[in-house]
């Protein structure tokens, strides 16, 4: 297995990962304006990151600086084990080079 190959994997992932965690965190009843907005970003994230793995060349194109940066994103604001798989993606990408 290639470098690429991997980074898309752990890249696919963590968003899948990100983006179940953030779906079970809207059933939480005292939701505040706040936290929606960062669940909306973890959900807009994921799809991100799930899209341009299936259609790489008419979404946004993965590369190891889109993975870390949106890896520190996630870890950051929204979800830690997806962010985290996702940084480990773009570090795995960095190391292709």
């Amino acid at each position: 297995m290639q470098n690429e190959d991997l980074m898309k994997l752990l890249a696919a992932l963590g968003a899948a990962i990100s983006l179940i965690e953030a779906l079970l965190e809207f059933d939480d009843r005292n939701l505040e304006v706040s936290r929606v907005i960062l669940l909306v970003l973890s959900i807009t994230l994921a799809v991100i990151i799930l899209l341009s793995i299936i259609i790489p060349h008419k979404f946004v194109e993965l590369n190891w600086i889109i993975c870390v940066v949106i890896g520190i994103v996630m870890i950051i604001y929204t979800s830690l084990i997806g962010g985290i798989l996702v940084l480990i993606a773009g570090f795995v990408g960095y190391t292709e080079r």
